[in-house]
């Protein structure tokens, strides 16, 4: 197993006074051969360890016997007295005993050092050693004065002694896979369980799989559970570290076929395995079919497939993901089977939340609806269905996914500004009230980042805003936190790998703008980047693959665009891609598996003249692969200003 990442373990308290002075052993206490006592019962031992008491409890056991005619009843009480820190004291002494060498009665030698000890203390307090002294199982080292130990290094020896005696040890990076696996094989459960929670605090993407490894090798069944569990719910992340590279086939399959795998896109599981493949090419290209027949091939695009087959230097391994290609696109699944229904865990909807339905039969009348309602788009049945709705209808909120959770925040109801939320909860679907942010805002910005939302900007009434507020959702609280370059108003705000980015929007100049920004809330630094090359408002936002897309709004010239603009992360630069199949502004914009979805928005209305603009139904989505866009079912009822997510 590679060495962990980003460990900060923290060792044991050494913990009050009593034995364990110089010759270590990881227990805690006092000087060598300082032997302790427990209060007034047996004074002449010394002290109770600092910052403990002594207490005698007497309780009454009452047994009663019944006399002949005038002899009555008697009763007798037997008192019986309890030391709450006795075994403490005990151990503390044995542990003084045992570093002064006194009445030791056996030696355990690793690596050249030898560690003095009491056959019955590591008897009680570990099955290996209490089969090892038994004298009736005749085993030779029953009979030895001094027990070697070949596969335990010198200092993890001692700190296991050291915890049989004081109940305490440190337990850090640099010893705890040693440590663990000392404790398996002497049997010592208390340390394994230790060692299992600091393992478990410690799992990150680059770890878990070599933590998995690890615990399946000593049978840690919770912290293998943990640690798989934990590989499941990050595997995009997991999937691009090293560990990924060297892990042994059979436990590469049980990653991959698993339905807990929460993945954006199947694709993410078909480049993970054929990364694996191509680490070591010739002994592994054997297991092609076998691996592939556990990722639902028919859910990756071709394109990809055709990327792979190009890339791939390997003729042997191109040979058979050309065969792979062939036997997908003509549906005979006989090299892998042809599933298409996704994983358990990786089934993702979209929700379309809020906003407002405008008619182009007449002018603004009280039957505009400023939607409470909240529909939901099964990404494979490719159906609506409505959830529960909010409590509150608004339009132009800010809307967010964060732990599973739905957030809806601010927005505006017929003129009133709002600042309070909603959060839903998918799996209960209920909604609960949220902590207001300290600035109502509409047509604001708002994203994730570090476990937290971030709120800026928008219209605060008659002003437009230039602040920046955060809520925890752990706290339920919001706390401004900083200010925009400039006030401005609908803008598109997302976070990308530990920046906010905040793109287009309108100034208090009502100027329509091209700039893209970015703020570390680390640093509190703003930084200019590429600009757009149409000025827009109004659009939408989303981040798919390394991108940012911003979809549709409105132009300086009041003009509603189907125009779609990509910016590369990596290259700081923008690029146009295929227009929409309709114009629109006001959009509700989300990724999910691969594709850009675009829901409802502004049209302009050319029969009415008292309507402006008025809502449509038109729901697409967009494949960056082939640069195209298709068309989806349409929304059960046109809406605007809506938010959108995926969970």
């Amino acid at each position: 197993m590679p060495p962990l990442n980003s460990f900060n373990g923290n060792g044991g308290d050494a913990g009050g006074e009593g034995a364990g002075g110089e010759g270590g052993g990881g227990g805690g206490g006092g000087g060598r051969g300082e032997r302790v006592g427990c209060g007034d019962i047996i004074c002449s031992l010394g002290s109770v360890p600092a910052g403990q008491s002594t207490s005698i409890v007497a309780s009454n056991d009452l047994s009663q016997t019944t006399g002949g005619s005038g002899g009555g009843n008697t009763t007798t009480t037997k008192p019986r007295f309890s030391c709450p820190h006795y075994a403490q004291k005990v151990l503390l002494n044995l542990n003084a005993l045992r570093l002064d060498k006194r009445f030791c009665d056996v030696e355990i030698r690793a690596s050249g050092t030898t560690v003095h000890a009491h056959r019955a203390v590591l008897s009680a307090s570990s099955a290996y050693f209490e089969a090892m002294f038994r004298p009736e199982l005749g085993l030779s080292e029953g009979k030895q004065r001094s027990v070697t130990l070949h596969s335990i290094r010198a200092d993890i020896l001692e700190l296991l002694i050291g915890f049989v005696y004081t109940g305490q040890i440190e337990i850090e990076q640099s010893n705890v896979q040693e440590l663990l696996a000392a404790a398996d094989m002497l049997q010592v459960p208390e340390v394994v369980d230790g060692c299992c929670e600091y393992l478990c605090r410690e799992l990150h993407s680059s770890n878990a799989l070599g933590i998995l490894r690890f615990a399946e090798a000593h049978n840690c069944r919770q912290l293998a559970e943990v640690a798989s569990n934990f590989v499941y719910s990050n595997f995009p992340k997991v999937a691009l570290e090293d560990e990924l590279l060297d892990v042994p086939y059979a436990l590469l399959v049980k990653v991959i076929s698993s339905e807990a795998l929460r993945v954006d896109s199947e694709h993410q599981v078909f480049n993970a395995a054929l990364r694996w493949i191509r680490h070591d090419v010739v002994p592994r290209r054997q297991y092609v079919f076998e691996i592939l027949s556990h990722v639902r091939i028919a859910l990756v695009p071709v394109s990809l497939i055709d990327q792979a087959i190009g890339e791939c230097r390997d003729v042997s391994l191109k040979i058979a993901l050309r065969s792979v290609r062939k036997d997908l696109t003509s549906r005979r699944g006989q090299l892998v089977p042809l599933r298409v229904c996704p994983r358990v865990c990786a089934k993702k909807s979209i929700y379309v939340i809020g906003g407002s339905r405008r008619e182009q039969s007449a002018g603004w009348t009280p039957t505009d609806w400023i939607f409470e309602s909240v529909i939901k788009y099964d990404i494979f049945a490719r159906e609506w269905t409505e959830s529960a709705p909010m409590e509150i209808g608004r339009i132009l909120p800010g809307v967010a996914a964060l732990g599973g959770k739905i957030y809806v925040i601010g927005g505006e109801r017929g003129s009133q500004i709002l600042a309070n939320g909603e959060v839903y909860d998918t799996q209960n679907n209920n909604w609960e009230p949220m902590a207001p942010m300290n600035v109502p805002r509409c047509e604001f910005g708002l994203c994730t980042l570090g476990g937290t939302l971030y709120a800026m900007g928008g219209w605060i009434g008659e002003d437009i805003g230039g602040s920046i507020e955060c809520y925890d959702p752990m706290r339920n609280s919001w706390r401004m936190v900083g200010d925009l370059p400039e006030p401005k108003f609908s803008m598109g705000v997302v976070s990308f790998e530990g920046l906010i980015y905040i793109v287009g929007g309108c100034n208090t100049h009502s100027r329509y703008l091209t700039d893209l920004i970015s703020y570390n809330p680390v640093t509190n630094e703003w930084t200019k980047l590429a600009r757009m090359q149409t000025a827009r408002c109004q659009m939408g936002v989303a981040i798919l693959d390394r991108h940012l897309y911003v979809v549709g709004g409105n132009s300086s010239q009041q003009e509603v665009l189907r125009t779609v603009e990509r910016y590369s992360f990596d290259e700081d630069k923008w690029s146009m891609v295929s227009p929409m199949t309709v114009r629109r502004s006001s959009p509700a914009v989300a990724a999910a598996d691969g594709l850009l979805y675009v829901a409802g928005g502004d049209q302009p209305c050319e029969i009415n003249f008292y309507r402006a603009q008025i809502t449509i139904t038109s729901f697409e989505c967009y494949d960056p692969i082939a640069d195209q866009w298709k068309v989806c079912p349409d929304l059960p009822t046109s809406r605007s200003e809506a938010g959108a997510v995926v969970v």
